[in-house]
């Protein structure tokens, strides 16, 4: 039985975001539920873009987010003198041809010879001809010791393959033009290094993005150059934001670290990213890792793009939350806070606040009035405190003073029996006493806040706005 081997290719030209991840996590879950091989490979010959923090970053956010490869890292910077010889083979099997000039020689060479709007396959045979006979005034170039090497590419090929997402697509090798292999550089175009690479990683299985489906008959064409066996294909269907458009920093295209800093837990997204082209037979909406891995098909990916709902994420990412220890999520908190906490302090908010929060960062903005003395006002809490609530919560300021026994059942009692002498409702004092003791107007029960913030704190917020 042929061991599956997949591999997730991504440029350090940028960091780690939602669609990469996602194709490394179709790859990762391929490659598990068969029992197979998940390889990492970093495509950076692009000298100038590639950077080494991308690199990191891109390593982080896999492990992260849990996505963990076999075998040691493929660095395609390291093996350009394997393409060389590679391409130069095929040149000796005059499976392909030189090309001679430099990038402005063949600008004057196409203005002057080659007609605008010609059809691709008669355009490929005057350029073909031009590279290897050059004009008169172009002679020279083939004195050159080196040049760009191209494929030839023959007519009338029926290039198909079997995607296993969209089924069979199929395209005429007249539309294609001679495929350039080595730059003038010598350093390989991106389809001519993918092949040289999935070939020595013994890759059975291409699981990608579908922007590269117009790469796939050219990269065939180059497997049957060299007579190897062509692996099988699976494109996957763009992400978009809820405007159906392009997904943009707007609608989440963030970073994958970026989302472990805004407090989103790495098991959450993973769901996420899992379900934006894919989903369990029984539309389950949350589901394990493990289980994902035993049910996991790619052919039943979605072909159609998958729409980025941000606030679904929001609400996976609470109902995970929700399932943690809280001594796991302070931990989980504490990753991903510059400020240094009372850890007490810390686990009474993730205690009170659990079933209320969508991030992590939730608990530390919030829940800041557990936390910290320089608490955030929200401005309807604002509203709620005027000269008139004063005067009540003056009178239960002085009620709670004598309060020995300092639990919810006491100070409940005790604040409605005041509302009733009063002859008001109740809430004209509870609303303005959630403001004063936690700036906002929503949250856990009132009388649980104060117990938990305990006597001293709240007499003490109490009295800055009784007696300033």
């Amino acid at each position: 039985m042929l061991l599956v081997r997949v591999r997730f290719a991504p440029s350090p030209t940028g960091e780690l975001h939602v669609g990469g991840a996602r194709t490394a996590l179709y790859n990762y879950l391929f490659a598990r539920h068969n029992k197979g091989k998940f390889l990492l490979r970093i495509e950076d010959t692009d000298r100038e873009r590639s950077k080494e923090e991308f690199v990191v970053s891109i390593k982080e956010g896999l492990k992260w987010l849990k996505i963990d490869w076999d075998e040691d890292i493929v660095y395609q910077s390291e093996r350009l003198q394997l393409y060389k010889q590679y391409a130069y083979s095929l040149l000796e099997k005059n499976k392909a041809y030189v090309d001679y000039y430099y990038p402005e020689e063949w600008e004057e060479i196409v203005k002057k010879y080659i007609p605008e709007h010609l059809p691709i396959d008669k355009k490929k045979h005057i350029e073909r001809s031009l590279i290897l006979e050059p004009p008169n005034g172009y002679k020279h170039v083939k004195q050159r010791a080196k040049g760009a090497i191209r494929l030839f590419v023959e007519d009338n090929i029926n290039i198909s393959f079997v995607d296993k997402i969209r089924g069979k697509i199929e395209i005429l090798s007249n539309n294609i033009n001679d495929i350039v292999l080595l730059r003038t550089d010598e350093t390989p175009t991106y389809n001519f290094a993918v092949v040289i690479d999935d070939y020595l990683m013994e890759i059975t299985h291409i699981i990608r993005g579908d922007d590269h489906i117009s790469n796939t008959p050219k990269q065939i064409l180059i497997y049957n150059a060299f007579n190897w066996n062509i692996p099988e294909f699976a494109h996957l269907p763009m992400i978009l934001g809820p405007d159906k458009k392009k997904l943009s920093k707007r609608h989440g295209s963030l970073s994958v670290i970026e989302y472990k800093k805004m407090g989103i837990l790495s098991d959450a997204l993973f769901n996420f990213l899992a379900l934006l082209g894919w989903s369990p037979k029984d539309n389950r909406e949350i589901i394990s890792r493990e289980e994902m891995i035993r049910i996991f098909k790619i052919e039943e990916v979605n072909s159609s793009p998958a729409v980025f709902d941000i606030n679904k994420l929001l609400w996976m990412n609470s109902e995970y939350i929700k399932t943690k220890e809280n001594r796991e999520i302070l931990e989980l908190v504490k990753e991903i806070s510059s400020d240094k906490y009372d850890e007490r302090k810390l686990l009474t908010c993730i205690e009170l606040l659990k079933t209320r929060t969508k991030t992590l960062r939730d608990f530390l903005e919030f829940g800041d009035y557990f936390l910290t003395e320089d608490y955030k006002f929200e401005k309807e809490a604002i509203e709620k405190i005027n000269e008139k609530s004063l005067e009540y919560l003056k009178l239960l300021h002085d009620k709670y003073l004598k309060v020995e026994e300092w639990n919810k059942k006491n100070l409940e009692e005790i604040l409605r029996d005041l509302s009733n002498k009063l002859g008001i409702k109740a809430s004209e004092i509870i609303h303005p006493l959630r403001a004063i003791v936690s700036g906002k107007t929503v949250g856990p029960g009132l009388f649980e806040i104060l117990e938990a913030l305990g006597k001293e704190v709240v007499i003490r917020r109490l009295g800055k706005f009784i007696f300033r």
